[in-house]
């Protein structure tokens, strides 16, 4: 809308305002008078008009700046908001494929971690089998030296018992005069080895 017909619609309806005004007064009567004279609302009509138009000539150029700038303002922010919207649209379908991507990435180390686990446990599997075949060679290992001392022990206090018992039998056996008799041989073997 054009600012000059802004201005002639103004006037006029302060025109027809200010009719209506001096018919109601002229109406009331009554005995009382009236402030309102018709020189008096004319000259306010004028007045008003006058700083319509004051305002106008002041007014009308900041405003119309203020409007333009407020407009053009607007419409930059319009077009920014379009392009941030196209942007987070952009940025919306890169994160929802990425997303589609971590979750096939999630479910290719899954896969990965799952074969690795089994791969581990199969490995500890083969090292415990490894250990407790040694535990058993070991124990076997330990179980037989045991044997042997056993042996050795055995035949150590057989051979111990047999000496013992020979020597019982001899003592039982032997007479004083075989005991002289030997004593005497033994002298004679020690002293031919001087």
């Amino acid at each position: 809308m054009d600012f000059k017909k802004v201005l002639k619609n103004l006037a006029f309806l302060l025109i027809f305002v200010l009719g209506a005004v001096t018919i109601a007064n002229a109406s009331s009567g009554g005995g009382e008078e009236s402030t309102w004279t018709p020189w008096l609302l004319m000259w306010r009509v004028i007045n008003t008009l006058a700083l319509v138009a004051i305002l106008v000539y002041f007014v009308k150029k900041p405003l119309v700046t203020f409007f333009v700038e407020r407009k053009d303002q607007i419409r930059k922010d319009l077009a920014e908001a379009v392009e941030q919207r196209e942007t987070a649209l952009r940025l919306l379908a890169e994160y929802k494929e990425k997303i589609a991507g971590m979750e096939k990435e999630l479910e290719r180390m899954r896969v990965e971690l799952r074969k690795a686990a089994e791969s581990d446990s199969e490995k500890v599997m083969a090292n415990a089998e490894r250990m407790s075949l040694a535990v058993v060679e070991s124990a076997k290992m330990t179980a037989e030296q045991e044997v042997r001392k056993a042996r050795e022990t055995l035949k150590n206090e057989a051979v111990e018992l047999a000496v013992q018992m020979a020597e019982t039998m001899i003592r039982e056996k032997i007479s004083e005069k075989d005991r002289k008799r030997i004593v005497e041989d033994y002298l004679v073997r020690v002293g031919g080895m001087k």
